[in-house]
């Protein structure tokens, strides 16, 4: 037992938000290997009513950085000059996940167990409730995929700034309604 939390603790302390990504690919199968480990997470309500999109394609990561861009300008323009200045500034890293070889983004559907149990009786405190229930549960789907990405010698950082581009962002991966994205996972070496 202590062997594995050794090796856990190693992991967990050498990993680091990588932040420029070198273009290289890595191997096909760590792809699978960051999956499978993903899948073994646990979940609200024992439902695993969520997803991994790997997104490899150059044109489709460009284009939603170019999106998350478009939603910090527009943003932007709506807020007085010293606030849209340190906004900017703020969000300058929202898109860096845009030099990654590979991205990975845990999606989910908020599941509707109370609203069934409860249906017209149901309060907002409820609805938020469950919604936290699955943003929690795909938080740790995130950290699997993180964790895993350490393990096999790559390097990633968790993201939820270009989430300000949620809508444009599932219109772009073609995400069923009701779906949302989690957080956007870069992985690759990092250019350090």
């Amino acid at each position: 037992m202590e062997k594995k939390y050794e090796v856990l603790k190693s992991i967990c302390e050498t990993r680091k938000s990588c932040r420029s990504f070198k273009p290289d690919m890595f191997p096909e199968e760590c792809i699978e290997q960051i999956l499978n480990i993903a899948h073994k997470s646990p979940y609200a309500n024992g439902r695993k009513n969520w997803e991994v999109i790997v997104i490899r394609e150059k044109p489709i990561i460009e284009l939603m950085s170019k999106t998350v861009i478009s939603s910090i300008e527009n943003i932007s323009d709506q807020m007085d000059q010293d606030l849209s200045f340190l906004f900017k500034n703020y969000s300058k890293n929202f898109t860096f996940f845009n030099k990654a070889p590979v991205i990975f983004i845990p999606i989910f559907r908020i599941s509707p167990t109370i609203q069934s149990i409860l249906k017209d009786n149901i309060t907002p405190e409820m609805l938020l409730w469950e919604r936290d229930n699955s943003v929690k549960s795909i938080s740790c789907v995130s950290m699997l995929l993180i964790l895993a990405a350490e393990s096999l010698g790559l390097n990633s950082c968790y993201m939820t700034g270009p989430l300000l581009a949620q809508e444009e962002l599932a219109q772009i991966l073609k995400l069923p309604t009701g779906r949302l994205i989690g957080s956007i996972i870069p992985v690759g070496y990092c250019n350090n």
